[in-house]
C-alpha cells in the first residue's frame, strides 16, 4: 500500500474552530442542566418520601403535641380550635384549573396556649375586578378543625406587596410564612399550618399538591438534556474530522 493510500485510509482531526469554540461552551452546560434536573428530581423524591413517611402516622390531637417540637411535616392533625373570623389573610396570585384566585388563611385560638395556630381554608375564585374582595363565610364556635400540618419549604421568588402592618381586614398580600404571619398578626404562632382536608369544616376548595413537578418528570428532563450533549458531541467529531469518509472506507474494506 502506497503513502497517500495509506493516509487516504487514516482517521484524521480537521479542526474548525468556530465549532469548537461553540462545543466546548455548549458541552458544560448541557451536562450541567441535566445535573441540576437530577438534583431537583432528587429532592423532589425526598419530599415525596417526608410526605409518604408522615402521612402513616397517626394524627396530632392536641396543642401540646403540635408544639411538641418535633417533625410535624405532612402530619395529619385534628384540632380543636376557635376561628377568629374578624382577620382574614387573602394569599394572592393563587392559580387553579387555570383560572386565578387566592387561598385563604385565618388565625385559630387552641385551648392551653398563647400561641396562635394559622389554617389554610383553601383557594376560592378571584373576580375579574381586582378591587373587589371575595366574600368568607365565618366558622362559629368552637370546633374540630381536620387537615394536615405545613411549614413553608425553603427557596422560590418572592415579590413585594409592600405590605408591612395591615390597616384594614382582610388583607390581602403576595405571600405569607409564620414569621410573617406573626408579624401581620402581632401574636405568636405555632411552627407550622394546617391545610384543611376537603371534608372538614370551613374547608373551601383544596386539593393540595405535595410538588408541582414529580421526580420521574426530572429524570426525563435530565434525560433529554445528556441526551442533547451527546448528540452536540457526536456533530463536534464529525464536523472537526474526516470520521464519515474513514468509516465508508473501513466499511468497504470489509470481506463480503
Amino acid at each position: 500500500m502506497t503513502d497517500s493510500a495509506q493516509k487516504t485510509n487514516s482517521f484524521k482531526w480537521q479542526p474548525n474552530a468556530k465549532l469548537l469554540v461553540f462545543s466546548l461552551l455548549m458541552l458544560p452546560f448541557l451536562v450541567s442542566l441535566g445535573s441540576w434536573q437530577l438534583q431537583r428530581g432528587d429532592e423532589k423524591q425526598q419530599i415525596v418520601d417526608h410526605h409518604a413517611r408522615n402521612q402513616q402516622l397517626p394524627p396530632v390531637v392536641s396543642a401540646e403535641e403540635l408544639a411538641s417540637g418535633d417533625d410535624q411535616q405532612y402530619r395529619l392533625a385534628w384540632i380543636r380550635a376557635k376561628v377568629d373570623n374578624q382577620r382574614i389573610i387573602i394569599l394572592d396570585n393563587k392559580v387553579k384549573n387555570g383560572r386565578p384566585g387566592y387561598e385563604i388563611l385565618q388565625s385559630v385560638t387552641l385551648s392551653g396556649v398563647k400561641e396562635k395556630l394559622l389554617i389554610n381554608r383553601g383557594w376560592v375564585e378571584a373576580s375579574l375586578d381586582r378591587g373587589i374582595l371575595p366574600s368568607i363565610s365565618p366558622i362559629e364556635g368552637e370546633i374540630q378543625l381536620r387537615g394536615y400540618l405545613y411549614r413553608a419549604l425553603k427557596g422560590g421568588y418572592r415579590l413585594d406587596d409592600g405590605i408591612r402592618q395591615v390597616q384594614d381586614w382582610p388583607s390581602r398580600v403576595g405571600w405569607i410564612t409564620l414569621e410573617r404571619a406573626e408579624e401581620l398578626f402581632n401574636e405568636p404562632f405555632m411552627p407550622y399550618q394546617l391545610r384543611l382536608d376537603q371534608d372538614s369544616i370551613g374547608a373551601l376548595k383544596t386539593g393540595w399538591t405535595t410538588v408541582a413537578v414529580q421526580p420521574e418528570k426530572h429524570v426525563g428532563y435530565a434525560v433529554q438534556w445528556f441526551a442533547m450533549a451527546i448528540t452536540l458531541l457526536i456533530m463536534t467529531i464529525i464536523a472537526n474530522s474526516n470520521l464519515v469518509s474513514w468509516l465508508k472506507q473501513r466499511k468497504n474494506k470489509l470481506p463480503e
